[in-house]
């Protein structure tokens, strides 16, 4: 019998939301000391004075954005999620929306609208990357602009052999607790469904594994495994962009700012098209 994690098409919001579940207690944990991308919105956004960042999760693009002085919209629509960084958003200042981005309307113009750290590689579909990209443009100000970030294409995106699990750190969390994350990456090969377009696109399982072992020696593990699009390339994103009535006007490889082909990253601004 045919099961969801086969056909990664087959994936539905709920199936995102019980991923979620096993992720967003380590969240802060995993991604709290992460500065760079958060430096790099703020500088882009310098002009900013209201924001909408869509897939907020945890706040932790947020809520730097609030002190800096804008007024921050945020956008997600994951319990779990929001249930970590909700009332941290809340105290400092951010207006939070539980609400799915790709049919989004809330009203105001933003001067900024920003897709943060791969947030839009969760979005399988190319329906549903343009119905969000259309949600993004319908609240754009005029001169506003759109930020994208999103890992850039690498050359194991479309090697079909199952990666191993890699451990990528060792921690301690809060409670005393010593963390360690491994992750792997496997390419979906088996795609049954969706259109022909859909099922040609690289499309990749990721498995985050996170164990935490006590003072005593007791383990807890949490294991999620999710579809993320991978290779997406610069010249798809310009044509999905040009699609939702928005123009590309400057492009990076790197949260330091680096030109497309220097950095790990692929990030773009974008405006409403004339």
């Amino acid at each position: 019998m045919e099961s969801v994690l086969d056909d990664p098409l087959n994936w539905t919001d709920d199936d995102q939301e019980r991923a979620l579940r096993a992720i967003a207690p380590w969240y802060d944990l995993d991604f709290g000391s992460l500065t760079d991308d958060v430096e790099m919105v703020l500088e882009l956004g310098s002009h900013a004075e209201r924001v909408l960042e869509l897939g907020a999760g945890n706040g932790r693009i947020a809520v730097p954005l609030a002190a800096a002085g804008c007024r921050v919209t945020a956008i997600d629509s994951s319990e779990a999620m929001l249930a970590v960084g909700e009332a941290r958003m809340r105290d400092a200042g951010v207006d939070v929306i539980r609400s799915d981005m790709r049919d989004l309307s809330i009203g105001g113009a933003f001067d900024l609208v920003c897709f943060g750290l791969s947030t839009f590689q969760h979005l399988l579909r190319r329906t549903d990357q343009l119905a969000a990209l259309q949600s993004a443009r319908r609240h754009l100000a005029d001169n506003g602009r759109l930020l994208i970030d999103w890992t850039a294409p690498r050359p194991d995106d479309l090697d079909p052999t199952p990666s191993t699990m890699q451990l990528e750190w060792l921690r301690e969390a809060s409670t005393g607790e010593l963390v360690t994350k491994s992750a792997a990456q496997e390419l979906a090969l088996y795609r049954s469904c969706g259109s022909a377009l859909d099922r040609a696109l690289a499309i990749a399982w990721i498995t985050y594994q996170y164990d935490a072992v006590n003072e005593s020696g007791l383990l807890r593990r949490s294991l999620a495994r999710f579809p993320l699009r991978v290779n997406l390339t610069a010249a798809e994103m310009a044509g999905l962009l040009n699609q939702s009535g928005l123009t590309p006007i400057q492009w990076f490889g790197s949260w330091q700012l680096e030109e497309v082909g220097d950095g790990d990253r692929l990030i773009v601004l974008a405006e409403a098209a004339g």
